[in-house]
C-alpha cells in the first residue's frame, strides 16, 4: 500500500481483525494501541506530527461505542475531545480521516432499512455525539469516509454477543426485546469492508462520503438468538432449547439510547466500491469457533 495508514485502536477486536486481514495480503498498517491513560486530546496532535500519515483510521473508541454503548458523560466527553482534536488536525494537514459511526444516529422509527439519505435523528447521548462528530468531519475535512454499522459482534464477554451467549447458558429464561431489528455483523466482516475501502483509496479513487454496511440479512435479535442457540446445541455447548421470553423493547435498560430499528442498507457501498455483503449466517460458525477457542484456552 502506497498510503501511510495510521490505525488508532490496534489493540481492540476490530483493530486486531483488520491487522490480521491486512497482513494476510502483505499490507502494512501502522497501528497505535490505546494508551494506559486513555486517549487524550493532545495525543492527536502528537500522532499526526510523528507518524505523518496520509490517512488516519480512527477505531480508538470502538469498544466504548459498539460493545459497551457507553452513555455516561465522562466517557462521551473524552471521546468528543479526542475526536474533535483529531478532525481539526487532519483538516489542517489535509490528511484523509476514516471514522466509524452507527445506526444510533437514527431514531429507529423507520420501518425499512436506513439509507445514507435518511436524516439523522438520534435519541440517545451516544447517537447525538456520533451525529455531531459526523457533522464536524464533513464540515472541516473534505477528504473523509464515514462508515455506519448496525450491530457489530465480537466475542468480548461484555459485548452484546458475549452477553447473549452468557444468557443462553444461564439457568433462567432469557428475556429479549421484541422487534429489535438490525444486521448482525461480525467484526471480521467489518474489517473486510474497511480494508476494501482502504485499498480503493490507495488507488486515488475519489470516493469520499458516508456509507452504510451490515451483513445480510436483516433479522430481529430474538431471531438471531434462536439461530445462535441451534448452532450451540449442534456443537454440544447447549443441551437443549432455552426458553426465550419476549419483553417490550423500551423495558430493557441496556438498550437505552438505541434505535429499535438498527437495520442499514449497504447498497451505496456496493455501487461505489463493488463490495458485496456477506450473510451473517455463513459467518456465524467462524465467530463461534473463536468463542470456543477463548473458552478453552
Amino acid at each position: 500500500m502506497r498510503m501511510r495508514v495510521l490505525l488508532l485502536g490496534g489493540e481492540n477486536r476490530l483493530g486486531q481483525a483488520l491487522l490480521a486481514q491486512a497482513a494476510a495480503e502483505f499490507i502494512q498498517l501502522e497501528a497505535v494501541e490505546r494508551p494506559e491513560q486513555g486517549w487524550q486530546p493532545e495525543m492527536a496532535d502528537d500522532l499526526l506530527a510523528g507518524a505523518k500519515p496520509d490517512l488516519v483510521l480512527n477505531l480508538a473508541f470502538y469498544r466504548e461505542q459498539f460493545q459497551l454503548g457507553l452513555e455516561d458523560t465522562a466517557a462521551l466527553q473524552a471521546q468528543q475531545q479526542f475526536d474533535e482534536r483529531l478532525i481539526q488536525g487532519c483538516a489542517s494537514k489535509s490528511v484523509t480521516l476514516m471514522m466509524l459511526s452507527s445506526a444510533r444516529v437514527f431514531d429507529g422509527s423507520k420501518t425499512s432499512s436506513h439509507t445514507e439519505k435518511d436524516a439523522p435523528q438520534p435519541i440517545g447521548a451516544l447517537g447525538r455525539l456520533q451525529a455531531q462528530l459526523e457533522d464536524s468531519l464533513r464540515t472541516q475535512c473534505p477528504k473523509h469516509i464515514i462508515l455506519r454499522f448496525s450491530w457489530l459482534l465480537d466475542t468480548a464477554p461484555e459485548g452484546p454477543f458475549g452477553q447473549l451467549i452468557a444468557g443462553l447458558k444461564g439457568p433462567s429464561p432469557l428475556m429479549l426485546p421484541e422487534e429489535w431489528r438490525g444486521n448482525p455483523t461480525p467484526v471480521t466482516d467489518a474489517a473486510r469492508i474497511i480494508l476494501s475501502v482502504l485499498k480503493q483509496l490507495d488507488c486515488a479513487a475519489s470516493v469520499y462520503g458516508t456509507y452504510h454496511y451490515g451483513s445480510s440479512e436483516v433479522t430481529t435479535w430474538i431471531g438471531f438468538a434462536q439461530y445462535v442457540m441451534q448452532e450451540l446445541i449442534g456443537r454440544g455447548l447447549l443441551t437443549g432449547d432455552i426458553a426465550i421470553q419476549p419483553v417490550p423493547f423500551n423495558s430493557r435498560p441496556e438498550l437505552r439510547g438505541r434505535p429499535q430499528n438498527a437495520a442499514v442498507l449497504g447498497r451505496k457501498l456496493m455501487l461505489v466500491f463493488g463490495i458485496k455483503p456477506r450473510t451473517w449466517r455463513s459467518q456465524l460458525p467462524a465467530l463461534l469457533d473463536e468463542l470456543e477457542a477463548e473458552l478453552y484456552k
